[in-house]
């Protein structure tokens, strides 16, 4: 049996990852904790801290401690699920580092390249396991498009585009995996004071949409990149101290990915995942993002060519699961759950962060 807790409610993905812990026959969710930060609390609506809170004390562990030093003192975990603002991941990382409990961060793993290194300096360090949970690993039509660039199904990969988004985390219409209910309205008055829209906390749609851009694009293109050059505008939420809306693109050697995120769009208009242009034709995403997704390739003349089928195994829904499987089995977890990959991803989007600051290109430093 795995003992496991979970450090912080301020993302909303937390609900998620408590049901399937739950769902696991494994896991036994010990207790839960949330980290004390200088953030103003509002009324807990629909996805907020307290209200995540709550919805994890009623419906997945009733045993919530105020303080998560506490917790992981008298519980004595296998592992922590690590759900705190990005600003917090390092020192909810370093709380479980020096008391030998392995780690798995939501993503992005850090507010910043150098807290994301600081956290693999302490993994290192103290001798655990630290891993980074992605919602997109889990979805099968996304490694079948994996596979058919490593087979080169229509050639060397040229172009990666990307586009990601929604009405904001807390936005009108939002919805995450863990409750399928709409976000409750809120004011703008209310949203300013969450941790998502301040640069310090949470780092805007840079950190919340940007990172799945510098995922896939390390994922699909495979690594090699040289520089970035972005834009970050703050185009419809005045109350939000940072960019609501950037394009990227990021260089290599004789390839290139261009990523754009937002937070002022409905996720209806967003397409499921990126499409590859290669040498020899296209490999795209098909289906909106919550509707229908799938993978199709064509080569130059338009012609649709088929797609092989791939394995995917039951370890792969989700990351308690391949957790779980990785302790029973000793199989190795993903490259892209790794902190080496993940620095990498951080270094990706602090060079477009610093480009869009500074307006020039900038270069990526692992």
């Amino acid at each position: 049996m795995i003992k496991a807790v979970i450090i912080g409610f301020a993302h909303m993905h937390v609900n998620e990852v408590a049901l399937y812990i739950s769902r696991h026959p494994e896991y036994s969710l010990e207790a839960a904790a949330d980290m004390p930060s200088d953030l103003e609390k509002i009324e807990p609506l629909r996805y907020t801290p307290e209200w995540n809170k709550e919805n994890i004390r009623t419906n997945f562990c009733p045993r919530i401690y105020e303080d998560y030093c506490q917790m992981l003192d008298e519980v004595k975990p296998d592992v922590a699920f690590i759900l705190t603002e990005n600003f917090q991941k390092k020192k909810a990382a370093e709380a479980c580092a020096v008391r030998g409990i392995n780690i798995i961060l939501e993503k992005p793993m850090a507010i910043n390249l150098k807290e994301a290194r600081d956290i693999e300096a302490l993994a290192e360090k103290y001798g655990i396991e630290a891993y980074v949970n992605w919602p997109v690993m889990w979805r099968a039509y996304l490694h079948k498009m994996k596979n058919a660039l490593d087979v080169r199904l229509v050639g060397e990969p040229l172009k990666l585009q990307y586009i990601n988004g929604h009405t904001g985390p807390l936005g009108k219409g939002a919805r995450h995996r863990g409750v399928s209910a709409n976000a409750e309205e809120m004011t703008d008055e209310q949203r300013k004071k969450t941790w998502w829209y301040q640069k310090k906390y949470g780092g805007g749609v840079f950190l919340d949409i940007g990172c799945y851009g510098c995922f896939f694009a390390k994922w699909l293109l495979g690594g090699g990149e040289k520089g970035a050059m972005a834009i970050g505008e703050q185009m419809n939420t005045p109350f939000c101290d940072t960019a609501d809306n950037f394009a990227a693109v990021v260089r290599y050697d004789k390839k290139m990915a261009v990523l754009e995120g937002t937070w002022t769009t409905p996720r209806a208009a967003i397409p499921s995942g990126p499409m590859v242009m290669c040498t020899d034709g296209i490999i795209a995403c098909t289906g909106g993002a919550e509707n229908r997704p799938g993978v199709e390739a064509f080569d130059l003349y338009g012609n649709p060519v088929e797609v092989p089928e791939i394995s995917f195994g039951p370890e792969m829904t989700d990351m308690p699961h391949l957790y779980a499987w990785h302790k029973q089995t000793k199989g190795e977890m993903p490259p892209m759950a790794t902190l080496s990959k993940n620095v990498e991803i951080m270094a990706m989007l602090e060079a477009i962060i610093s480009s869009a600051e500074s307006k020039k290109e900038e270069r990526i430093r692992v």
